[in-house]
């Protein structure tokens, strides 16, 4: 689709136009600046049949002024919406770094803690939507953008929610909303959506990033009818099978995130990354994710699942196996406790000793105090007066 300037410009006096950055069926986006605070932005333009869907730009409005209240580092922020003679427009932050998708596309490849560490970032951003009962439903590597200083920002929060509506994957007309290798099989049938649904997503762009192919790998005789299904109702390839470098940990994490049934997979993404970061530190040691360089921001209970050695993927207290099974919950055997807790033991027995010894050091002090008080009150009692020693003997 193009764009139209003078309706642009029309919707948007206060901002100064720009060249079209690039396209894809949730719209085109334009590059902008503003007049008055010299602000490069992105300005995003929702496909101009479905804006003409009345149903269509009332939720636009309703899910635009919930995007534009979200704050976080991981998070592309809107700044303004418009909803204009049947033209509906984001403008959000311009991002300079690219997208995740062309990092992979350029053939540099993704070592599996650094594709790790990216997930983390990108499931920190899904996280405070969350929290916000904001899904975005169309998580690939596409809507992965890269600021200059190399933060990952999830863009498009609801966009596919906005074009199709509350639950259905399809339109009225038989068009997909969303990107089909990347849905959740209740996403593909038209079932309730909830957090879980982008941990499938998440899940299955970092699978690709670990294998360099999908769960699903498509192929070129099949149609995309038939893929749906297979995402439906079909399990999909063991990470082992095609990415055997990934740990048993790490791999036992995304597929269980891959679960056909919603209720098997994480319930958040917090939980899956939590998950994730744990079953990272225990397969790559304490500070891998130090080592890689990616900045993780406003992600408190995941980078503290980072520095142990144990991965919590039912709520926040039961490790995950080699085989995805779950741990029972307790304290860690004799030698297998996570080293951080070691350190904190060693910590502790170090700080008893020194407050034992600063009390036995003072006790030794009023002793002497004592001695000497006592000795100076005698000599002064025989008449030798304070400043005279005893005569000798």
């Amino acid at each position: 689709m193009s764009f139209d300037r003078e309706l642009l410009t029309a919707a948007l006096p206060a901002y100064e136009i720009g060249d079209e950055l690039g396209q894809g069926g949730m719209g085109v986006v334009i590059s902008g600046q503003h007049r008055g605070l010299g602000r490069r932005v992105a300005i995003k333009q929702l496909p101009v049949a479905f804006a003409a869907d009345p149903a269509v730009r009332r939720r636009f409005t309703e899910e635009a002024r919930v995007l534009a209240s979200l704050d976080h580092p991981h998070v592309v922020p809107v700044y303004d919406f418009v909803e204009r003679d049947g033209v509906c427009l984001l403008v959000m932050e311009h991002l300079s770094g690219g997208t995740l998708r062309s990092r992979v596309a350029d053939g540099s490849g993704f070592p599996p803690p650094r594709a790790a560490a990216v997930c983390l970032a990108a499931v920190s951003g899904l996280a405070a939507a969350h929290r916000r009962g904001v899904l975005h439903r169309d998580v690939k590597p596409e809507n992965m953008l890269f600021a200059a200083s190399g933060v990952l920002k999830v863009a498009d929060f609801g966009i596919a929610k906005v074009l199709g509506g509350a639950v259905t994957a399809l339109t009225r007309r038989g068009d997909v909303i969303g990107t089909v290798d990347y849905m959740a099989p209740e996403q593909v049938r038209g079932g309730e959506l909830s957090p879980a649904t982008d941990v499938y997503a998440a899940a299955t762009m970092l699978y690709e990033l670990f294998a360099g192919v999908l769960p699903f790998p498509e192929d070129v005789q099949a149609e995309e009818v038939a893929l749906l299904f297979r995402h439906a109702y079909e399990k999909p390839v063991p990470l082992p099978d095609v990415a055997p470098d990934v740990p048993d940990l790490v791999a036992a994490v995304v597929m269980r995130a891959l679960e056909t049934d919603p209720a098997d997979r994480f319930e958040t993404a917090e939980a899956f990354g939590v998950a994730l970061a744990g079953a990272a530190t225990s397969a790559w040691g304490e500070g891998w994710l130090a080592a890689e360089r990616v900045p993780i921001m406003d992600a408190g209970p995941i980078i503290a699942a980072a520095g142990h050695a144990t991965a919590p993927p039912r709520g926040q207290d039961a490790p995950v196996a080699a085989d995805g099974a779950i741990a029972p919950a307790g304290p860690a055997p004799p030698g297998k406790g996570a080293a951080g807790e070691g350190a904190a033991g060693k910590g502790l027995a170090s700080r008893r000793g020194l407050i034992v010894g600063a009390v036995i050091a003072v006790a030794v002090i009023a002793l002497v105090a004592i001695l000497l008080f006592g000795h100076v009150f005698t000599v002064y009692s025989n008449g030798a007066g304070p400043w005279r020693l005893p005569p000798l003997r």
